[in-house]
């Protein structure tokens, strides 16, 4: 199982695509990131991972805490994952502006990258993209089922260990420790609000559910940044990305054929029933279908041969 060394730790990776062929033509660089606490690798793993994986190389990475990474004390600041980031892409020796593809949280590291160092970022492609605004950290600790319902932390260890009795337990128990042994939750709840969305400089692809409860950082990407396009998809939730994946693959591919010179197939994708129900069920129910087929695939994951590449 691939993994790297950055910035102190040790970060489970995947990366799909043959690289650069033998007479030295470059593939476009994708980099992917998840959100936070019940989110890993496998969510673009088992969705967009391999399609991109035609024509680009797909560079996907647990990030720390999550997944297969190493859960560290502390360091969860949208500061320390871009200098996780930026310590993973010189393990690849990706030395080309990369196109980012980030979800909810993910999303915020790809605009901090794309600010702070513009000549690593060639696009960004973000799925409900949730950065800090007033109030951000109070919020993000409420989603994460810490303080906006009122749940204290007898409430959520017992939820937790209810949890561990299932399937889910290795999740159930990393997010206890996330939540009681690390400083996420107070790295998050400092968060300073971002004042320089008009300073990103690349082109900029966002896409929202029009039940998305973080619908209000739609707008003030489209106004504040200079190359944005918004796209918001109707009766469509926070969880895009699993709900829609066949819409999400066409706009990538839209995407990349615009930006990257791709020539991606763009249509209609044809998915197996259990698959298509993503579309038409609500997040929990879509997460449990998409865990369910992680479980059954994770030998996917466990034993597959990847190419040999750099740094991998």
């Amino acid at each position: 199982m691939p993994y790297i060394e950055s910035n102190g730790l040790k970060f489970h990776v995947q990366v799909l695509g043959g690289g650069d062929d033998a007479a030295g033509a470059k593939r476009p660089k994708v980099v992917m990131l998840h959100g936070l606490v019940i989110d890993n690798l496998s969510s673009w793993f088992y969705t967009l991972g391999h399609p991109m994986a035609q024509q680009a190389d797909a560079h996907l990475v647990d990030l720390r805490g999550h997944g297969r990474t190493e859960i560290a004390d502390s360091g969860y600041s949208v500061a320390d994952h871009v200098a996780d980031l930026l310590g993973l892409l010189e393990a690849w020796e990706i030395d080309e502006p990369i196109h980012f593809f980030g979800n909810s949280f993910g999303c915020v590291v790809g605009l901090a990258l794309a600010r702070q160092h513009p000549e690593k970022v060639a696009s960004l492609f973000l799925i409900e993209a949730h950065f800090s605004v007033p109030g951000w950290g109070e919020h993000m600790a409420g989603t994460l089922a810490l303080a906006a319902f009122g749940l204290d932390e007898v409430a959520v260890r017992e939820y937790l260990a209810t949890e561990a009795d299932r399937k889910t337990s290795r999740l159930a128990k990393r997010t206890e420790k996330l939540f009681f042994d690390t400083t996420l939750i107070e790295d998050l709840k400092t968060e300073a609000p971002i004042d320089w969305l008009g300073e990103v400089q690349c082109p900029v692809f966002a896409i929202y559910g029009s039940e998305s409860d973080i619908l209000d950082r739609a707008r003030e990407l489209e106004a504040k940044v200079p190359q944005c396009t918004l796209e918001v998809v109707e009766n469509a939730s926070h969880s895009l990305l699993i709900e829609n994946a066949a819409l999400i693959k066409s706009r990538a591919f839209e995407w990349l054929n615009t930006h990257a010179g791709t020539d991606y197939v763009v249509e209609h994708v044809e998915v197996s029933s259990r698959e298509g129900a993503l579309g038409t069920m609500g997040a929990p129910e879509a997460m449990e279908v998409l865990n369910q087929m992680a479980a059954e695939n994770r030998h996917l994951l466990d034993e597959r041969e990847l190419p040999v590449r750099r740094g991998v």
